[in-house]
Order: structure tokens, then sequence, then C-alpha cells
């Protein structure tokens, strides 16, 4: 029986002395180191000259030319979306892109380390689908993601973003860790434009493929305009859309319509209602990796890999990301860094300043409070600044047992934030946003498409550097919100679109599709895993199915239904079929 279809690799890494290192499929010989590499990298003919590599190199010789030149500074010099793991002799460098766009997950055994990027392969190679992992999923009960190191499955870890391992006998190290310490760029509004605009065109040529087709998500919203725009200046390039006939709080039609005048190109509308959400399943017959949007989203990404495999398509763009990178509706939390820094006289101008210009009808003293004095101590807390979780989980999940959110602390975990900090509040902001857009691009891995790449150019690390180095006076705006985008790609985006101020979310045509679908209904209360395994209670689990929408936050509920679809889905991840022999093997 042949064995499934890799995404990636998956390399096994022993500690026994002598013993030869299994990968899947076969390495490349790079010298005397044996390279697996998944994913791309951008620009790669600039890196080639600077390691003084042949222009045919491959990404593998790169990176291993590339841990040899800046170790450990490596993932700041090497830009794209990849994981790779370099063995030389017994010692092995597992690295990815700083971002972790493309994770790298390992499990650590008595026998060694088997290392992947490929997460449904690797519970299945070391069966560590049989073991959930309880903090993973506390944290998705909260806040519906985890950006730690943990995974669905105990026995399975993930590097960090900007962390890279050593693993010498089979051991791994962790190393590195990005620490956010960009300088403000001192330039006015104009230089920001200029650089902001630059520095995005850049990233989406990076993100380009080389052959094959290519196309970019439009929304309808600025950042997949943008993307768009960048892209046909450089490229041809298709439109993929989803639209929501009949649904005017969640169709973006015109919108699009809007964007392709200004930036013409060949659109591919997929109907929603045709493929929605909740269309395919529940029993989906296959083993999930994890509790991903991708789950009750089935449809709808069945049908954009449809499309995309009639195009030819290698490479598909997104706008993830853009939120953070362009400071969307972000608070004025550096009125917290003129409060702690002692700039008194400039943080009364400034709260004047919002209460008079920003429309909100709030006083000065309600900004005062709200974002300096509230900003502050979250910052010094380590309390979320991107997040404005429900007062109480208990009402945003109430089916959820009283005993398992005091006992996991899910309260506590609705407010805390992310251990990677930076200098100011303002910029811990960004980063918090700019890390759950990451996330969020990272989980569309987990169900990649067969035929194409995705590819997220607005997380590329130039652009969001460049996010963190715009000074707050240059970023947020009382009037507008994303001025310096606003701005920069006016004449190449779309100007009504520029000039939206509002982008509405797909909450109506998902409930309806839920309710369209009653099979799903009975599926998730046909003795629920979330009840069995004690998260959530009987009667109130029951009252949600049957109150969809109207009982809790449809995010919790969402994600609820997510985590009990991959639980009643784990029986199909199957035994070993690779790590069963020893194939590819590299003796050391």
């Amino acid at each position: 029986m042949m064995p499934p279809a890799l995404q990636g690799f998956l390399v096994s890494l022993p500690t026994e002395a002598g013993a030869p290192i299994q990968g899947w499929p076969q390495y490349e010989a790079v010298g005397d180191a044996a390279v697996w590499f998944h994913g791309y990298l951008a620009h790669p003919a600039p890196l080639r000259a600077t390691l003084n590599l042949s222009p045919s190199a491959s990404f593998g010789q790169i990176v291993e030319a590339g841990l040899r030149r800046w170790q450990t500074d490596t993932v700041e010099h090497i830009i794209g979306e990849y994981a790779a793991v370099v063995v030389n002799g017994p010692d092995a460098v597992l690295i990815g892109d700083r971002m972790g766009l493309r994770p790298l997950y390992y499990a650590a055994r008595p026998s060694g380390t088997v290392v992947s990027t490929d997460l449904a392969a690797l519970a299945r190679e070391t069966q560590a689908w049989r073991d959930v992992d309880d903090e993973y999923l506390a944290d998705l009960f909260s806040t519906g993601m985890h950006l730690g190191p943990h995974t669905p499955y105990r026995g399975i870890r993930r590097l960090q973003v900007g962390q890279f391992a050593t693993c010498n006998a089979g051991r791994p190290r962790l190393r590195g860790g990005w620490r956010p310490t960009t300088d403000p760029i001192d330039e006015g509004f104009g230089a920001h434009q200029e650089l902001l605009r630059e520095t995005v065109e850049g990233a989406v040529a990076g993100a380009l493929s080389a052959d094959g087709a290519q196309a970019v998500e439009l929304s309808g919203g600025l950042d997949t305009s943008t993307v768009l725009a960048a892209a046909t200046g450089m490229a041809p390039v298709a439109a993929l859309s989803f639209i929501h006939p009949g649904y005017p709080g969640s169709d973006e039609s015109a919108w699009m319509k809007a964007a392709l005048e200004t930036t013409p190109a060949s659109w591919h509308p997929i109907d929603a209602a045709e493929h929605g959400t909740f269309t395919a399943g529940p029993e989906l017959g296959v083993f999930l990796p994890a509790p991903t949007r991708r789950i009750i989203n089935w449809a709808p990404s069945a049908a954009q890999e449809a499309v995309g495999r009639d195009l030819g398509l290698s490479t598909l763009l997104t706008g993830e990301g853009g939120d953070a990178v362009f400071f969307a509706g972000l608070l004025p939390w550096y009125l917290a860094d003129l409060l702690r820094t002692g700039q008194l006289l400039q943080l009364r101008r400034e709260t004047l300043r919002w209460s008079a210009e920003s429309g909100l009808g709030r006083s000065a003293a309600f900004w005062l409070r709200r974002a300096a004095l509230e900003g502050r101590r979250r910052w010094r807390r380590g309390r979320t600044l991107a997040l404005q979780p429900s007062a109480h989980i208990a009402e945003a999940a109430p089916w959820l047992r009283r005993d398992y959110v005091e006992g996991h602390d899910l309260q506590r975990r609705a407010q805390v934030t992310t251990t990677i900090r930076a200098q100011t509040v303002h910029g811990q902001a960004v980063v918090e946003n700019v890390l759950r857009g990451a996330e969020f691009a990272r989980s569309r891995h987990q169900f990649p498409a067969a035929t194409y790449e995705l590819r997220h150019p607005l997380l590329a690390p130039p652009v969001i550097d460049l996010a963190l180095a715009t000074p707050w006076n240059i970023a947020v705006d009382p009037r507008v919100d994303r001025a310096v985008q606003r701005y920069a790609f006016a004449g190449l985006v779309s100007e009504q679109v520029l000039r939206r101020r509002s982008k509405p979310i797909a909450d109506e045509a998902m409930l309806h599709g839920f309710e369209r679908h009653p099979r799903w209904r009975e599926f998730l209360g046909e003795r629920p895993e979330l009840v069995e395994r004690g998260y959530a209670d009987t009667g109130a689990w029951t009252d949600a199915l049957r109150a969809t929408g109207r009982i809790g936050a449809v995010a919790q509920f969402y994600t609820a239904i997510q985590i009990e679809i991959w639980l009643r889905h784990l029986h199909h991840a199957g035994a070993p079929a690779l790590l069963t022999g020893a194939s590819g093997a590299v003796r050391r």
C-alpha cells in the first residue's frame, strides 16, 4: 500500500549513535549535508549572488549556505515562507521563516526526534493523536487561537516565531525567537507613504512565483485590493472571490467590482450560497490534523481549489495580516506611551485632539482613561491589547462547564497576551495583531491545496518591520484609520475602496448555512465529545445548538463546533506508514 501523500517532509533524527536518519521524501545532497526543504524563498537571485552560489542553486542550497554564513541570524536574511532541516554528520538544524508561516513541528521521543511540516503525518507516525493537549484546547475555548508552542497533541510542539533548533544525537535545543526592536523611522507622512508602497510592492514581487498561473484572493476590502493592485503591475494575475447573493450583510460584490474597475483582472467569483459554510460535512471521512475554520468551510475551500485547478494556478496570494500592518481599528495606545514617559503636555493635546476629531463623541477624559491609563496597566501586566474579550467567558460560551472554565482559568487566558514583547505599548498592540494574523495564515496550511501554494505577502518581515518602525503620529489618525495605506495606494487601488470605512462579516451567511443544513445540529448533539470529555454541559450545549447565534458569542460557538468535529475524526488517523523502514536513510 502506498503511504499517504506528505505536505512537505518528515525526518526522524535518532538518538542512537550511528543509526541512520530517515526522511521522506528523499533528501537533497548539498556538499556533505542532507537537506529537506518545504516552501519558497522571496527574491532568491540576490541571495544566490550574496552567498556566491550558482544562479540555478536550489532553495535548499541557499538555506544550507545561509546557515553557514549567518548562523543564528539566518532567518533575518532569508525571507519567504519555508521550513527546512539541514543534517550534517551527527548534527541537525531545524529552521523556518521568521513568522513561522510554514510551521515546523517536532515530537521528541526516547528514540529520537521526529520533525515534519505535516502535522497530520507527524501525529499519525508518532501516534500522538491519541493524547490531546489540554493547554492548547483551553486557549482555543477562551480566545479561538493559541499563540505559543503547543499543538492539539501533547506529544508534538512547534517552533515559535523566529525560533530555530539545533539537534545533536536526536535531542533538540531551541534557540532564538523574535524580538521586535525596530527603531522608529523619523520621516514625514509623505516619506512613509512612499516607504509603505515600495515595501508592499517588494513583498508582493517576492511572493509571486517564477512560473505557473497566479491569482489573488479578492474580498473587496482594502488589503486584498492592495495586493491585487501591486500584483497586476508585475504579472498577469486572476482574482478569486466568494460572493453571497441573497445575504446583503455578507455580500461584497459591489466592492470587488469597484476594485476590478481600477485594477482589471480575470475575475472568478464563487457562489457561497452554493458552496457555503456547513454545505459539506459534518462527517468528512478523513483525519483532521487540527480544529480550524477549514472544517466548517470544507465546501467553499473545495470550490476555490477546483477553480484554482481549472486555472492551472501555482500561487494564490492572500491579504492576511493587512489589518495588523496597516493599523486597522487600532486604538490610540500611544497615549499610554506618552503617559509612561512623562510627556504630559503632549498627552493632554492628543486626548483633546481625539475628543475633537475622532467623530465618536468621546471626551478627552475617556481617551485618557481608556487608552492611556488602561493601556499602561495592560502593558505592564502582560494583558492583551488586541482583543476585547467578554467580561465573562460564561457569557461568551455558556455551554462550557463551570468547573472546566475555572479549572483551566479560561477567564485569565482570555486576557493574557503573547510573551513576545515590544518596547512600547503602541508597538505591543501591533505585535499582537501581527501574531494573530500570522496564526490564522499558518492555520490555512493545515489543509493545503493540492495544486497551488497560498502565500501571504503582507506578513513578510519587511512589511512587519516597517509597521513597527512607523511612529505613532504617522500610524494612527483620529480622523481615519489606515491613513498611510489609503494615501500610499491612491491611484493604484480603487478610490471607492480606499474611501471604505467599514467591512461586513460573514456571520449572516454562516448562520443561515448552519440553519439550512440541520444534519450538523443533529450530528453535534449526538453523544458530543465536548460533553464526554468534560468540556461542555449537555443541556447548555443542546440549547446553543437549537438557538444558533442567539446564545453566547458566534465566534466561540464556531470554535466549539470545530473542536467537536476534530475530536470526532481523530480515529481516522490510522497506523504509522513511514516510520517502519529505512527509506531515505542518511548515515551519520
